[in-house]
This record gives C-alpha cells, sequence and structure tokens, in this order.
C-alpha cells in the first residue's frame, strides 16, 4: 500500500478497538491484578509482561486453534453491529534513547494524550492532544510545543498534518478502496473486517497470561512482507469486566521500538456522541500551511 497509508497510525489505532471488542466472549484465566498504571500521573506504560517471541512459538494445539476461531467468528458479528466509537487515549513510546530508571529498566522516550474517533464502514480521525519529551540533560519529561499528530479519513481521502513541513496533505483513495481503506488498511482488526481475511494475513494466538482474570490478551504477527515493514507484531488487550479496549502494543520492524496506548474507559463511547459532519469533514488548512493534493494510485497498494 502506498508510504502515506502505510503510516497512518489512524488506521492502527481504529483498527485495534474493532477486534478488542469481543475478546471478552473468550474465558478469562485465573485471578490476577491488573497492570498498574494512572494516566498523566507517571511516565510508566501499561505494565504488559513480556511474552516469548513468535517465531519461538509452538504451532497451536487444537484446542487453542478452536478459541481462536470462535473469537474471531464472534468478533465479525459483534464489529458489524457497531455505527460509531470515539474514546480518549494516552501513548508511551519506547526507543533506543529511552532513559532507564533506578532499577535499569527502560521508560518511554515520550508520552502523549489524544483522541481517535471512528464511524463506520470508513471514516476515522486521530489527533494527539498533548505530549512531552524526555530531555536527557535536565533528565525529566518537558512539554513538546507545537501540534501533535492529526489524521482524518473520510472514506474517500486521507487528511494528514505534517507540522514540520507546515503542510496539510490530502491523500486521494482509488475507487476500489473508497468505502473500505480501514478494514483493507495495514490492520484489518476493524469493525466490519472478515475472520478468514485475519488469519490470511497474520499469525494469531490468544497469549493471555494464566495470572491474569480481568483481561484477554490476543497476538498478531504478519504474514505478508507489506505488512511486516510497519511492524513486527502487535498485543491488543481488552478489559473484560466492561468488554471496552484497554491496551494496545506495537512492536517496530526489528521487535525492540514500541508504541504502547492505554485506552481511557471513562471516555469510551459507542454508538454515540459524534458529529458526522464536524468530525470527518476536510479539515482547514491553518493559516501558514502549505495544501497538497495527491492521488493513491491503485498500483501502489502493498501485497504478499
Amino acid at each position: 500500500m502506498h508510504e502515506h497509508v502505510n503510516r497512518t497510525r489512524l488506521l492502527l489505532l481504529i483498527a485495534a478497538a474493532g477486534l478488542l471488542a469481543v475478546l471478552a466472549l473468550i474465558p478469562p484465566a485465573a485471578a490476577a491484578e491488573p497492570p498498574a498504571a494512572v494516566p498523566g500521573e507517571t511516565s510508566q506504560s501499561p505494565r504488559i509482561a513480556a511474552v516469548p517471541p513468535a517465531a519461538a512459538r509452538p504451532p497451536l494445539t487444537p484446542a487453542e486453534t478452536d478459541a481462536l476461531d470462535r473469537l474471531l467468528a464472534a468478533w465479525e458479528r459483534r464489529s458489524g453491529s457497531v455505527q460509531t466509537w470515539s474514546c480518549t487515549f494516552y501513548k508511551w513510546e519506547y526507543n533506543a534513547w529511552s532513559p532507564p530508571d533506578e532499577k535499569g529498566d527502560r521508560l518511554a522516550f515520550s508520552e502523549s494524550t489524544g483522541e481517535i474517533k471512528y464511524a463506520a464502514p470508513d471514516k476515522g480521525l486521530y489527533k494527539v492532544t498533548e505530549s512531552r519529551q524526555w530531555n536527557p540533560e535536565a533528565r525529566r519529561y518537558e512539554p513538546q510545543r507545537g501540534n501533535g499528530e492529526h489524521w482524518v479519513c473520510n472514506g474517500t481521502s486521507i487528511y494528514e498534518f505534517r507540522h514540520a513541513e507546515r503542510q496539510l496533505r490530502e491523500t486521494v483513495l482509488p475507487p476500489e478502496m473508497q468505502g473500505r481503506a480501514i478494514s483493507d488498511g495495514p490492520l484489518p482488526f476493524v469493525f466490519g473486517a472478515r475472520a478468514d481475511k485475519l488469519k490470511a494475513r497474520y499469525s494469531m494466538r490468544i497469549i493471555t497470561p494464566p495470572q491474569v482474570a480481568d483481561q484477554v490478551w490476543l497476538e498478531a504477527v504478519p504474514r505478508w512482507q507489506a505488512d511486516a515493514a510497519n511492524f513486527s507484531r502487535v498485543e491488543l488487550i481488552l478489559s473484560a469486566r466492561d468488554l471496552m479496549p484497554f491496551a494496545m502494543q506495537i512492536y517496530k520492524p526489528g521487535g525492540q521500538d514500541r508504541d504502547v496506548y492505554q485506552f481511557d474507559p471513562k471516555t469510551s463511547l459507542i454508538d454515540k456522541g459524534l458529529d458526522m459532519i464536524r468530525d470527518f469533514s476536510r479539515p482547514m488548512t491553518p493559516l501558514g500551511y502549505t495544501f497538497i493534493r495527491e492521488d493513491l494510485e491503485a498500483s501502489g497498494r502493498g501485497g504478499r
């Protein structure tokens, strides 16, 4: 798929919601304390335990395969009924510049807050509203001036604010992608996606730790090279108590750098609270910005 679509975090976030929405239908494991993290009060992301790399995993057992098939079938039925969704998110980025804490564990290099919105079948919004970054000289997190990432998809175009370049870019989707750009995007874990497509593009398994009772975890590893260029694996977490998304962890190619998202259940709204015209219309070009429009050629789409 074209470079601009591949990099769209909007699609990655919306992708998590559809699949997470039905994970609680799988029976939870034994009791445990939930991850301890208070968004906005600490630079620590939710405590997500390490799991073995996918290459080291044994094949799924018949029972595991059956559980995964039931999950995906249930998700396909459930996700098709969702019309709109919105939520505040918290994000932590880990990379080679992430500072160590007093125990030597890596802390986030940057942390941010934002909002995501979705409307069936393929409208979406992703916007960072606040962010902080680690200053190694001062050894503290400092607010970042300027505007954060901001994407809007209205079903026929994807609009990207490139603040460093002072540009608003419109990528026009070809006719065969209009109406399904999100579900056919880099991650098809979205409202309206099909279980057979998920299994064709990704090696998937339920990875809920035995001691976790109030969450269900799922891992997806790309089978196709075009998908592997965007991420090496994704781990999704649902709060089983209320069926709402809790967190998502995206490993970059190479498996070291990662982005962690936590969704705020207090702000999560399903099938209410969206203004279809205001939220998904073409954004206004900010003063001093250049508007650039380009077509996404069908020949630029990714494949296996």
